[in-house]
């Protein structure tokens, strides 16, 4: 009886001090009272210790019945960690002033794909928040949807950011109401939604000022439960949305294609390539041609930040070779994982693994997509991940103090060993991806 009631009082006191570590960083962080640096390596820290917590707390509530009214109130503590980090006069990317320039380029019936965003022809339009973007020499890189909630946005607030940080939350709101119907559905513990809705990583790099990633969260958990359903139009139509925020989350496509078989898979695939397709189309001219994806291509060819297998691969073979090598890897690491995996989550997991690997690029923000897979079946090499690769935003801060951008050796380790080790343990012991929905 007593070692009943110490397990429930420490469950309510990890529960309240993980709430009130949040909100305590999320406070301080919003008001962005500190110089960068030291505003920065909070961030970090609050991100690190703050997603240690919040998996300490979902595992300890993991066998706990979780009230309707308990279940509101973790919701709302959600939506009041990111509101408390919005007012933030610092921030960890600058994403999302290209989101808003592009907004306003698009919201004026310009084509954002026909110029640069330095272009000449563009200088009316040019404000105090331009001085802010990255690359204004690129044509943007984002897909048609992502373009047309970026002009959403801007038609909301056109001064500010806060019309797309309100999308973004709506985004996710929609994604964890989503996530908790298919928990029900699994029989899986409802606290495991925190993993989610309590996450520093897409409280901080979501929202300091922002990310598209966070926009094709519930059209990642749409595909989730269409390919649960068994709704190869529904998975299709999920897919492709998800790919007009953000591309990379085509890797789930494989696991489409293997879960419906030859003909529902091609009506999967029909449905994908059709809408993907098609929302170019208002887009592209004959005088435009292949410049739309210009920038697309510049970095695919040359960006290179944060890879782990991609990286020792480029310090043995020259660039395009190597970039060439992770791109065959990624493919046949995913054919593996449509094929190993014991059901459509683990293959999804799985999916996210080969990526991780074998990508050349890693920000913090490209592991969104995993989030909602984490809550149905949480994996102890991606849970470590996503809790050290905040890390990587050293690299950023020195880069503005210093205008040198390097990542250190040290950095790598800590961040992929843990990693990697996990990943070999878990396929020992059959845990997380490993590990079919009935050996969980």
């Amino acid at each position: 009886m007593n070692r009943w009631v110490h397990a429930v009082r420490l469950r309510w006191l990890l529960l309240a001090g993980t709430a009130v570590v949040l909100l305590v960083c999320a406070c301080g962080l919003g008001l962005g009272c500190a110089a960068l640096a030291p505003w920065t390596w909070t961030a970090i820290l609050a991100s690190v210790v703050g997603s240690g917590l919040v998996l300490a707390t979902a595992w300890a509530w993991r066998e706990a019945a979780i009230s309707p009214c308990l279940l509101v109130v973790l919701l709302l503590l959600g939506v009041a960690f990111r509101l408390a980090v919005i007012p933030a006069n610092h921030f960890l990317s600058d994403d999302a002033f290209r989101y808003h320039w592009d907004g306003k380029v698009l919201w004026h019936g310009i084509n954002p794909y026909r110029y640069p965003a330095g272009d000449p022809a563009l200088d009316y339009l040019r404000t105090g928040s331009f001085d802010q973007l990255a690359r204004p020499d690129l044509r943007t890189v984002y897909p048609p949807l992502a373009e047309a909630l970026f002009a959403l946005g801007y038609a909301f607030t056109p001064t500010s950011l806060l019309g797309l940080q309100a999308l973004m939350l709506v985004s996710e709101v929609a994604a964890w109401l989503l996530l908790l119907a298919e928990l029900r559905r699994r029989g899986l513990p409802l606290a495991f939604i925190i993993l989610m809705a309590w996450s520093p990583l897409l409280i901080f790099e979501g929202y300091l000022p922002g990310h598209v990633d966070a926009l094709m969260l519930p059209f990642v958990v749409l595909f989730i439960t269409s390919i649960e359903r068994g709704s190869a139009v529904a998975s299709g139509v999920a897919l492709a949305l998800a790919c007009l925020l953000k591309p990379h989350a085509v890797i789930f496509a494989p696991v489409a294609l293997r879960q419906f078989g030859l003909r529902r898979g091609s009506l999967f695939g029909l449905v994908f390539v059709g809408l993907f397709a098609g929302a170019y189309v208002p887009f592209l001219s004959p005088d435009l041609g292949l410049s739309v994806f210009s920038s697309v291509g510049l970095m695919a060819r040359h960006w290179a930040f944060n890879g782990s297998l991609a990286a020792l691969i480029r310090q043995v073979l020259p660039r395009d070779p190597a970039r060439e090598v992770a791109a065959a890897l990624l493919v046949l690491l995913l054919l593996a994982s449509v094929w190993r995996g014991r059901d459509s989550t683990a293959r999804m997991l799985m999916a996210v693994t080969a990526f991780i690997v074998c990508t050349p690029n890693l920000f913090p923000w490209y592991l969104f997509l995993m989030l909602p897979l984490l809550v149905l079946r949480p994996d102890p090499a991606l849970l470590a991940l996503g809790l050290l690769i905040p890390i990587t935003e050293t690299v950023t801060l020195d880069f503005r103090l210093t205008g040198v951008w390097q990542q250190p050796l040290w950095q790598v380790l800590l961040e992929y060993a843990p990693f990697y080790c996990l990943l070999a343990l878990s396929a020992k012991r059959r845990w997380g991806m490993f590990a079919s929905d009935a050996a969980r």
